[in-house]
């Protein structure tokens, strides 16, 4: 993140508008770290606003903009352009993320590019790393010594030593393993960023050496997925160490969120230090939400991090050499939410299906990672809807609520290219959650990098009957008798009606269930006919990557012989 931060300032520095604009708004000269500070947690702010927050952001930009020729469609496309290039061509340099996160990443990125002008909305953007990188080639006309000179001024500029000696060696002294953290991290941003700017590929023997090490060790880190990456290397982490290695910048990031907020406006969570972080890494990457009562999360030690961290790596290296293969449609039963509230003593049991939520989104990217591309989770079964309106209405809400800011498009870094589909009796849902949810599957219908399905009002007996009705219905449209159709119906008629056959997706060939229940409670009826059960004792909103995975590695081996 911060390396990105480095590569688009070089380069809306290289373009003669940005540049005089960016020299004359703001503090790149005289306080470049500030700067830096206030970019990063400007892009903390947006990432976890919520919509109407968002729109609170945009509205700021346009009055802090005002009177600068920087605020309209084609310099804003260049300016997310330039932050899309760096994180995902530095991903690229360091050889971390496939492919298609690499797109996913960009995607997320310019999917804000459109939105901070209504009358922009829907206007065509660069949406992949190759046309980021042909746009900005037409946009930035710069010869490589002329971009050389500018990362040598803006590495003056950014020098940790310069901003440690402002704020003076006798602070320094008083936290040495804070300010030699941060002078590695800011050495290492800075060539990173030169290596990806100039194409420095040769390097001595040391430097070469070291870059190949990095690389190889990309397999203990993750940037998609937060949990299985150490603290200090995530975006939450890097702004605390900016923030805690220089005492006085400490207010920055708050006073940015009063700045756009108001001065009455009230963080989520402040903590010590003035640091604007909501959730610890080990939650999702997710926009708060509106109906948000959820606790702070219990946040794991340093040897519980480490421990966490050496199983999710023992288990992706297994997964990526297992002669086996990744289910081709993973189901998975939610279960525990509300057990969660109890034992974590919440105020509401709506604040576990919040923290479960969350989860969801956290487990797509273990899942999308892992080589999984179709998942089906169980939210809320018909019979769950037998509970009092007391609980069922607040959740009602908070599913209009998440997948709004999940899947229309308006939360970046959140799902990038993913297809949203609910399953289930929709007729027993109040008509604000369906109108949601018909906009939301409009919205994402043209994606298909990752297939979600959410089952709602959903029962495995009902999705049987369903089936078997429609199968009959259907022989009855092609001529045949309501007796001939009943005689006739066969597996394969039914199996054809099912909601995954209708989607076009493949059978569920696993099912994950959390809580440690042995049971399907009717899930998948059908389809579980030759799927394999994997059952991990942890509560859905507990649950840890080192626990899904060792259950998709599982599942992987599993020789599966189809009833013969």
């Amino acid at each position: 993140m911060l390396a990105s931060v480095f590569i688009a300032s070089n380069l809306q520095l290289s373009h003669p508008l940005l540049s005089k604009a960016i020299n004359a708004h703001s503090s790149y000269k005289t306080d470049p770290w500030r700067r830096i500070i206030r970019t990063i947690a400007f892009m903390f702010i947006i990432i976890r606003s919520n919509s109407t927050e968002r729109k609170q952001v945009i509205a700021w930009l346009q009055k802090l903009h005002r009177g600068i020729p920087l605020f309209n469609f084609e310099n804003n496309v260049l300016v997310f352009s330039t932050f899309a290039y760096g994180l995902a061509k530095s991903h690229q340099y360091l050889g971390s993320g496939t492919p298609m996160e690499i797109e996913g990443i960009v995607k997320g990125i310019m999917s804000m590019a459109d939105k901070l002008d209504a009358k922009d909305l829907g206007r065509k953007v660069p949406n992949t790393i190759a046309e980021i990188e042909e746009y900005l080639r037409q946009e930035l006309q710069f010869d490589t010594e002329g971009l050389r000179l500018l990362k040598n001024e803006g590495n003056e500029l950014t020098s940790m030593w310069a901003e440690l000696k402002k704020q003076g060696y006798t602070k320094l002294l008083k936290s040495p393993r804070t300010s030699i953290t941060l002078l590695l991290l800011a050495k290492f941003a800075q060539r990173l960023s030169d290596n990806v700017l100039l194409e420095t590929h040769h390097h001595g023997v040391f430097e070469s050496s070291f870059w190949w090490c990095i690389r190889k060790v990309q397999c203990l880190l993750s940037y998609f997925h937060y949990s299985m990456c150490p603290h200090v290397l995530t975006f939450d982490g890097t702004l605390d160490l900016l923030v805690s290695g220089s005492p006085r910048m400490a207010n920055v990031p708050l006073d940015l969120y009063h700045e756009i907020f108001g001065a009455k406006g009230t963080p989520p969570i402040s903590l010590p230090g003035g640091s604007l972080r909501q959730f610890s890494d080990v939650e999702a990457h997710l926009p708060r939400m509106a109906i948000d009562q959820r606790p702070m999360p219990i946040v794991l030690g340093f040897a519980e991090e480490l421990k966490e961290l050496i199983k999710c790596s023992f288990y992706r290296g297994k997964l990526s050499s297992s002669p086996g293969h990744p289910p081709r449609h993973l189901g998975v039963i939610m279960d525990g939410n509300r057990r969660y509230s109890r034992g974590r003593g919440l105020g509401s049991v709506l604040a576990g299906h919040q923290v479960g939520a969350h989860k969801l989104l956290q487990v797509m990217s273990w899942a999308f990672s892992s080589g999984v591309r179709n998942l089906t989770v169980w939210a809320l079964s018909d019979d769950n809807l037998k509970r009092g309106p007391q609980e069922l209405d607040p959740l009602f809400l908070m599913m209009a609520d998440y997948i709004h800011e999940t899947m229309m498009g308006d939360a970046p870094f959140s799902v990038p290219d993913v297809r949203f589909r609910v399953v289930g009796d929709r007729s027993i849902l109040p008509d604000y959650l369906n109108d949601m949810i018909i906009k939301a599957e409009t919205a994402t219908a043209e994606n298909s990098k990752f297939n979600l399905q959410i089952a709602i009002g959903y029962g495995g007996r009902s999705e049987v009957t369903r089936a078997t009705k429609m199968a009959v219905n259907q022989m009855v449209k092609e001529g045949l008798s309501l007796e001939e159709a009943v005689e006739k119906v066969g597996e394969a008629d039914i199996s054809r009606q099912t909601y995954s056959a209708q989607l076009g997706l493949p059978h569920i060939d696993a099912i994950l269930r959390t809580s440690g229940e042995n049971r399907l409670s009717g899930f998948a009826l059908w389809e579980s006919h030759h799927a394999e059960f994997a059952i991990v004792e942890e509560n859905w909103p507990a649950l840890r990557q080192s626990t899904f995975l060792k259950s998709l590695l599982d599942l992987s081996k599993r020789n599966r012989r189809f009833g013969a």
